[in-house]
């Protein structure tokens, strides 16, 4: 752990960070707002506590601060809009000796020392036109499923927290986040809307270089979304993903054949959801179905795997607005490393954390059975406690982690040989306050109960997380 002289220092430095970003911010705003311009900002600060399992030679219960900052111009015309937005990251008493893949040590050990960065986060023009047509050009940010939002707002919810960025994402939850430069277009009609992207991602997630592009990473995407009625939401898309980074890949192959393998990844898509809600005469009950088909290469081997979510709920018109939700995912994982096919899903740019609320797994050789509770008490007062219980869908796969490629010497995901397909049962909570329309408190409390997965990596088989965030908005 860090000496207190350390922290000390630590902690000058992010409020060095914090201070110089807000003074440039206050000249950027003055300047610009005497422009006519409209200006925007957000400040996020989250302090986190890891109880990660424990591991020999390894610190792996700790506590780190990080800041991410974003201050936004924009201007409007009548069928034209840009935005410029800059974002700054500190992050302070980050742990040295911890072990992967708890978030602290990830940022550690991509960063070293360094503990902040100035970068571009959006950079774009759009152009819009009377027939429904738009078409945007530059840096951006990007998540699938988030076309053509359906008016109802459990429809929406049902939208943001369980189906968009399975598969692309900024990965918003990291300090760093990532953004994508491309072009993107969409099409709105009546009966639906069809879009089409074409970008690269830039560097970020847990590196703090985030201002340049992996220009070995490609990904072309099309949906058409659309509502067969009022109480209805569906939408087909397409996706493809090239990746020619010579990194190393994390798959269950033995390191010498993962090593003799430079070749490119290039995987194509094909999914789904469908979305329905049913009222009644007590509530509504909502059902979710969502998946998705792979083909193509994972280097030198054919890559085939698939993806499947099936979720139902019920919310009733009582106080405190009670919504009990069952689900289940499954997706492939690969049963035999040595037969020149990848049947691992593969989850591409996601943002995790939505799916895996405790961030030390993902939806790839995943099996997952939950049920989660939402109430409102009050008007401003969310909690939401969910119970999982997860197993790997091979057993000779790997336990995965991570959210993709964020930088050109890293792969983006990490892999961890389990003893048996069970892996672990976690419980959680969260508490949204908020205390004004831009002004929001979250507080995250979660306990994981390792099984033969996790007992075959670690000594501890229980680990805990915690964080208590302070979102502001002008």
């Amino acid at each position: 752990m860090p000496s207190r002289s350390e922290k000390g220092r630590t902690g000058v430095t992010m409020m060095r960070w914090v201070g110089l970003s807000v003074i440039l911010c206050g000249v950027v705003v003055g300047m610009v707002a005497a422009q006519g311009l409209k200006v925007d900002a957000s400040w996020r600060v989250r302090g986190e506590h890891w109880g990660f399992f424990e591991a020999p030679n390894a610190d792996n219960r700790y506590a780190f601060l990080g800041s991410l900052l974003r201050i936004g111009v924009s201007g409007q015309r009548q069928r034209q809009d840009w935005r410029i937005e800059l974002a700054q990251t500190t992050l302070a008493s980050l742990p040295d000796n911890a072990r992967l893949p708890s978030h602290g040590a990830t940022y550690r050990a991509v960063n070293g020392g360094r503990d902040g960065s100035l970068f571009v986060k959006q950079l774009f023009w759009r152009w819009r036109n009377k027939s429904g047509w738009s078409l945007l050009l530059g840096r951006f940010e990007f998540s699938d499923g988030s076309e053509r939002m359906p008016k109802d707002p459990a429809l929406q919810w049902l939208r943001r927290q369980r189906l968009q960025e399975r598969l692309i994402g900024p990965f918003g939850f990291t300090h760093i986040t990532r953004g994508f430069d491309g072009v993107f277009g969409a099409w709105e009609r009546p009966q639906g809307a069809f879009t089409l992207a074409l970008f690269r991602p830039t560097k970020g997630a847990f590196d703090l270089r985030a201002d340049d592009e992996l220009t070995r990473v490609t990904v072309a995407y099309g949906s058409w979304t659309f509502n067969p009625d009022p109480q209805s939401d569906a939408r087909l898309f397409a996706l493809y993903y090239r990746d020619t980074r010579p990194v190393l890949k994390v798959d269950n192959r033995p390191l010498v054949n993962r090593q003799a393998d430079r070749d490119a990844i290039a995987i194509t898509t094909l999914g789904g959801h469908f979305l329905r809600l049913v009222p009644d005469g007590q509530g509504r009950t909502d059902f979710l179905a969502w998946g998705a088909w792979q083909w193509g290469d994972w280097g030198q081997l054919k890559h085939r795997a698939f993806a499947l979510a099936a979720e139902i709920g019920h919310q009733w018109d009582t106080p405190w607005r009670p919504w009990l939700r069952l689900g289940t995912f499954l997706s492939t994982g690969d049963g035999n490393p040595n037969d020149g096919y990848h049947k691992t899903f593969f989850q591409v740019l996601p943002t995790p954390r939505l799916y895996a609320r405790f961030p030390i797994y993902n939806l790839m050789n995943n099996r997952d059975l939950f049920v989660q509770l939402i109430l409102r008490p009050h008007r401003r007062l969310t909690l939401r406690l969910e119970a999982h219980r997860l197993w790997l869908s091979r057993l000779s796969d790997l336990w995965y982690a991570g959210g993709g490629a964020f930088n050109d010497t890293a792969f983006g995901y990490a892999g961890l040989r389990g003893g048996t397909r069970r892996l672990m049962d976690v419980l959680d909570l969260s508490v949204d306050y908020a205390a004004d329309p831009l002004t929001t408190w979250t507080l995250y409390l979660a306990k994981a109960w390792g099984k033969g997965a996790v007992r075959a990596n670690f000594v501890g088989t229980n680990a805990t997380y915690a964080y208590l965030e302070l979102q502001r908005r002008w």
